[in-house]
């Protein structure tokens, strides 16, 4: 046996077998019956180590561990055979051992089977044996070599027991790490991101790194007295260390844009943060102040991909700010604001480089980004939002977080009206009867009434009946923008999903109706519940 094949055969008892821990009951089982289909007094499994033989289970004699070199099973394994002996004394292979010799034993009769793995590695011996002379005949030991591979079997059975502890103990791991990551994650991104009536929001983040689901992009949304300020960045790298920093920085940006700072301005205190705490890392970063009632835009960039706009018309282009350097890299470092306006419709995509950065795609990632963003059309901001990421969900090579911001342009002359609701399903024909008077009065023409009635019936319906709590019913008449929204606020967070039907079902139809008839319908969370809108235009 060469040094290499030992080393490998060493190996393998070490994976098929621990043997600090007790043997398998089943084991002593096969011993005693290798003991009586051999007519043999005494049978034992040994395995041989790199120093000692291992008896591992016996019959009819105490265990007791010896070195392989006095081991007549370890001359066994360098024959590399079945051994079927009838006196020992006069077989030259044992004849001068210890256990034949009489200084540890006066074995006579002697058959041993090797435990031969299914990759032919011999890991020790199952044999029977006396000190009377007696050979097996044929089927006894052809017996005994079945039995030594039904040892084998109950070594491989345990040794996938032990994999699959592992695998789960692995697994448990990961688990907890990952679950740990994200509940750090949670404290460093928004706990909940809120718009408005007319700024709406949808968010993501996806970790870049296998296992540690934490890294350092962020995102957020400040409300201020007089403006909606979004906030994307990406701190260098994407381990804890760049979460912590991140959280740094997300908190003072925070703070400074609810001091009242304009975005050029915090970006200049943030980044005299960075520079003071003396790190070597960096962070970009991007600004967009919305001022919703003007529709007046001030944006501001530290070295961070420009925003994305979808303007009406259909046009999709880059939001123009002049960037100035990284946070943390130049003491005196400024960050030249710039002004836009958007008085119609405009959706607002903020994203870090992780979203155009796939490891499968060689393609340009902000020209397919561009490409998708022009295709979302009159989808609401979290079907967006899956629409953007999802092609490079699986293949990224960095962390990514993105915002998308539906902004429903200047505000025209606006009515509006409100009916707070019992719950209780009669509120439905009361909804119904102020929607009626309410359009009326407000001249709304006759079609476009009749499909209202039947959003708002099934709004109302599903607030009352899935949330069992009052209900507010909202309309607003955009007489400038000849837009109708029906909204109905619930005390749930749950979105309603239209649901695939079957030509029997008897509910579940209200969400298909609604998205038949409107222009579109979407969701804004508020707080503990949202609000369900859906606009119909008024021709």
């Amino acid at each position: 046996m060469t040094t290499t094949d030992e080393a490998a055969r060493l190996k393998a008892l070490a994976d098929y077998v621990d043997l600090e821990a007790p043997a398998a009951p089943e084991l002593e089982a096969v011993v005693r019956l290798a003991a009586a289909v051999s007519g043999a007094p005494m049978a034992t499994v040994n395995l041989i180590d790199e120093h000692l033989q291992r008896q591992l289970v016996t019959h009819g004699f105490p265990r007791e561990d010896c070195s392989r070199e006095d081991s007549m099973c370890f001359t066994t394994l360098r024959i590399g055979r079945f051994v079927n002996t009838a006196d020992a004394s006069q077989d030259a292979r044992f004849a001068s051992g210890p256990f034949v010799d009489g200084r540890l034993g006066q074995v006579r009769g002697y058959a041993a089977a090797p435990l031969e793995t299914p990759e032919g590695h011999l890991l020790g011996t199952l044999c029977a044996f006396g000190p009377e002379p007696r050979e097996l005949d044929q089927a006894q030991a052809a017996a005994l070599q079945d039995l030594a591979q039904v040892v084998v079997a109950l070594f491989d059975r345990e040794r996938q027991a032990r994999a699959a502890a592992q695998l789960t103990a692995r697994v448990e791991q990961a688990r907890y790490t990952a679950e740990a990551s994200r509940a750090l994650q949670e404290t460093l991104l928004p706990q909940q991101v809120s718009g408005t009536d007319r700024v709406v929001v949808a968010t993501r983040y996806m970790p870049g790194t296998d296992g540690a689901e934490v890294g350092g992009d962020w995102y957020d949304v400040v409300r201020t007295p007089d403006s909606v300020v979004l906030v994307i960045g990406d701190v260098q790298g994407h381990s804890s260390r760049a979460a912590a920093l991140m959280g740094q920085v997300r908190t003072a940006v925070r703070a400074y844009v609810s001091e009242g700072h304009s975005p050029d301005a915090a970006l200049e205190r943030t980044n005299a943060l960075m520079v003071a705490l003396g790190t070597e890392l960096f962070a970009t970063c991007a600004l967009v102040a919305l001022d919703e009632a003007t529709g007046w835009v001030t944006a501001a960039s530290a070295g961070h991909p420009e925003p994305l706009a979808l303007r009406s018309d259909g046009r999709v282009g880059a939001l123009e700010v002049e960037p100035g350097p990284p946070l943390g890299v130049a003491p005196d470092a400024a960050f030249p604001a710039s002004r836009h306006r958007f008085t119609t419709r405009t959706r607002l995509v903020l994203y870090t480089d992780g979203v155009v950065e796939s490891r499968r795609s060689d393609a340009d990632g902000a020209a397919l980004l561009e490409a998708r963003l022009r295709r979302s059309g009159a989808a609401g901001p979290e079907e967006v939002a899956d629409a953007l990421v999802g092609p490079v969900a699986a293949g990224l090579s960095d962390d990514a977080a993105l915002l998308v911001v539906d902004y429903a342009g200047v505000p025209s002359q606006v009515k509006e009206a409100h009916l707070e609701l019992a719950p209780d399903m009669r509120s439905v024909g009361e909804a119904r009867d102020y929607l009626r008077t309410t359009l009326d009065a407000w001249e709304i023409p006759q079609d476009v009434e009749d499909s209202a009635e039947l959003i708002v019936s099934e709004l109302v319906t599903n607030a009352l009946l899935h949330t069992g709590a009052p209900a507010v019913l909202v309309l607003r008449y955009d007489t400038g923008g000849e837009l109708l929204a029906l909204g109905v606020e619930d005390t749930s967070t749950r979105h309603p999903q239209p649901r695939e039907l079957s030509d029997d079902s008897l509910t579940g139809r209200g969400m298909f109706i609604v998205e038949a008839l409107a222009e579109r319908w979407w969701v804004a969370p508020a707080g503990d519940g949202k609000t369900v809108w859906a606009d119909l235009a008024v021709v």
